[in-house]
């Protein structure tokens, strides 16, 4: 007992002291990890993004510069007869000497090489064939050895027709490189490349970051403009990859950035916290056990007492411990014990009166129920005593108005008695698939007869088919008497409506009057047992129409209606499309 009191002290202490803690370090680590991830991807997004479009705009750039040199070159004809140290002449003169291309050339479209010339201090590396692809067919190509892109070219038309000569320019490989760089400070840690759609590498940043980089671009399953970013891998692990094409070519940047670089600061953050929390442990142990073991003996021997006191025992007083909250606990404990005791006997007493009451209500019940059933057997004779003598009495007889008032009186008795045994013994439910506007139909043919004598309009407006599963008799039944109720709250020429609508998972079926309607200190009363406002009703219809309702699985309910009358609204479950046959 005293090291299982003070086990359970310690373990209140420790997880009140660190269940909170700890929970607040998986949620903020939790959103922490959502919020710097999307940090990281929007990060992605713009520094792909802008490089991208840097790219675009360094190719543009170059392709106008193309175009300015190709301007001042010969036109048509005399261009392909001028010699080619004249071209080459051109060419060098009309090149900024701080600019990319590192060399130019002239040719044809059949492939012969006007004019080639060196802008650096080393040939470029130009494609063995002339012109180096189709250029009415792409806009920038890569040369490569094997997989390593030596330099990439542009071309121009050198005349006014472009099947004829071609102006190509020529960067090497090492100066795209340098305008493809992306700054260190703006993604640290992430990887690089530019690669064609196919997956061939023209600029890595690391060469051994071209296979995964590859890859993740072989995975994107949308390559968008402007950028997109998704998941990935990099170097094994997880990876968010952004991709962005670059305008007027076949190639696309690639950006990695993995995951655990984006969260380090996080995880810094994350374990400072969990070794804070394991120290906050070590200090509630520290701490708990000695004020643990200052409460062990007082709260044991309340609990003794408090089980003594328990097993019907006569509580003793324990003796005080002071002014602490222990103390104030025993106080009360014997102040509760002695009112507990006083209690007892007025409580045992007060039981017994309710049982005895339960038992008399119990019994009350099944002979109301059992008087019910015993009245119908002789009532039914009796009324049919009497119809049988109003069938032989003439009509001026003066004795016929005595017996058909005490054949309206019995008629009461056995609707009473029916309804009464009807609430205590109900039905068994036949439950099948029904339309509920063909239940409504059913319900307006009974009535009809009453709403004409009343000079009450019905108005109907239906749904579309609302399948239900419902015993038509009973639900059939509730209707009827909805509508009995509302008929007879109507004044001549007033109109009650019923409609069907469709909620799913439920139908509703609702019938409004334009009666009175019922008072609101009232609406609280009117599903109780034998609670009426009418001057001849038993108070079981209501009752009644809500258990059939209830075992259904629905409900009934009284709603407030603008302008006057009443409302009241039956839900009942839709039936499972899957079923089928309809039945009413």
């Amino acid at each position: 007992m005293h090291l299982g009191l003070r086990g359970k002290l310690l373990g209140l202490l420790l997880a009140f002291g660190l269940i909170p803690l700890t929970l607040a370090i998986l949620i903020g680590y939790a959103a922490g990890r959502a919020a710097i991830t999307e940090q990281a991807e929007d990060a992605l997004r713009e520094v792909v993004e802008r490089q991208a479009t840097q790219l675009a705009t360094e190719l543009s750039r170059e392709r106008l510069l193309l175009r300015t040199i190709a301007g001042q070159l010969p036109r048509s004809a005399a261009l392909l007869r001028a010699p080619q140290d004249l071209l080459s002449r051109l060419l060098i003169q009309s090149l900024p000497e701080d600019g990319v291309f590192d060399g130019l050339r002239i040719v044809t479209t059949g492939g012969r090489i006007l004019t080639s010339v060196a802008l650096r201090n080393t040939a470029p590396h130009w494609p063995p064939t002339a012109p180096a692809t189709a250029w009415t067919e792409h806009h920038v190509v890569v040369h490569r050895s094997g997989a390593q892109a030596l330099a990439y070219l542009l071309a121009v038309p050198a005349t006014e027709a472009a099947t004829e000569a071609w102006l190509e320019g020529h960067v090497r490989a090492e100066d795209f490189r340098r305008i493809f760089a992306i700054p260190e400070h703006l993604m640290g840690g992430a990887e690089s490349g530019l690669l064609d759609r196919s997956g061939g590498a023209v600029v890595i940043t690391h060469e051994h970051a071209g296979p995964d980089l590859a890859a993740a671009l072989r995975e994107s399953s949308t390559i968008e403009a402007p950028a997109t970013v998704a998941g990935g891998r990099m170097g094994g692990a997880d990876a968010l990859v952004a991709t962005a094409p670059v305008t007027e070519t076949d190639w696309v940047l690639v950006i990695a950035l993995p995951v655990e670089i984006a969260l380090a600061p996080l995880a810094r953050f994350r374990n400072a916290a969990l070794a804070g929390a394991g120290l906050l442990a070590v200090l509630i142990l520290l701490t708990g056990i000695p004020a643990a073991a200052t409460v062990i003996t007082p709260l044991r021997a309340l609990a003794t007492a408090a089980r003594r006191f328990g097993e019907g025992g006569r509580p003793e007083p324990l003796p005080g411990t002071g002014s602490d909250e222990v103390g104030v606990l025993i106080q009360s404990f014997n102040r509760m014990a002695a009112d507990l005791e006083r209690s007892r006997e007025e409580i045992d007493r007060l039981h017994a009166q309710d049982l005895e009451r339960a038992q008399q209500l119990a019994t009350v019940g099944e002979m109301a129920s059992g008087i019910a059933h015993e009245i119908r057997n002789p009532l039914t004779g009796v009324l049919g005593a009497v119809e049988l003598a109003l069938g032989r009495l003439p009509e001026a007889d003066s004795a016929r108005p005595l017996l058909e008032e005490s054949q309206t009186q019995l008629k009461r008795i056995e609707r009473t008695t029916t309804q009464l045994l009807r609430y205590a013994r109900p039905p068994e439910l036949r439950a099948v698939r029904a339309d509920a506007n063909l239940l409504v139909d059913r319900a307006l043919r009974v009535v009809e007869p009453q709403a004409n004598s009343r000079r009450v309009q019905l108005r109907v407006e239906p749904a579309q088919p609302i399948p239900v599963n419902a015993d038509p008799e009973l639900m059939v039944q509730v209707l009827v008497n909805l509508l009995l109720n509302g008929i007879d709250a109507s004044a001549d020429g007033g109109t009650v409506t019923i409609w069907t609508s469709r909620h799913a998972p439920e139908a509703w079926i609702g019938v409004r009057d334009a009666g009175p309607g019922i008072p609101p200190q009232l609406r609280g009363d009117v599903f109780r047992p034998f609670f009426t406002t009418k001057h001849q009703g038993t108070g079981l219809g209501l009752p009644i129409s809500a258990q059939i309702v209830r075992r259904h699985g629905g409900s009934v309910r009284l709603e407030e209606t603008p302008g006057g009358g009443a409302t009241f609204v039956v839900t009942l479950p839709l039936a499972e499309a899957s079923e089928e046959g309809t039945e009413t």
